[in-house]
């Protein structure tokens, strides 16, 4: 039986994460928002895909990012791009009325 090193375990998560990623946005296990996807380092030099806007991923946890070819809902996102936000927002989704008060 072969045996594979740490770092080459890793490195084959890695590869797989980003063939997975290629050309897709991403929403996070629980939340509703489409994001952006950058790579961040995450383990040592090894660089995954992640939320352009850095919301928060279960501890690091590749397994709770997911590829879609949905729009880019996310806020944060959409102007870390460059988009004016409200115009590039799906004209189905309701936006709030007053957002800063809960």
């Amino acid at each position: 039986m072969p045996s594979s090193s740490l770092g080459e375990l890793l490195a084959a998560v890695v590869a797989r994460a980003v063939v997975d990623f290629e050309d897709r946005n991403a929403y996070v296990r629980g939340g509703s928002a489409v994001h952006a996807v950058a790579t961040v380092r995450w383990l040592g030099d090894l660089e995954v895909p992640a939320p352009l806007c850095h919301v928060g991923v279960s501890g690091g946890e590749l397994a709770a990012l997911r590829p879609t070819t949905a729009p880019v809902t996310c806020r944060r996102c959409l102007r870390k791009q460059g988009a004016d936000e409200l115009a590039a927002l799906p004209s189905t989704e309701q936006l709030p009325l007053f957002p800063f008060r809960r």
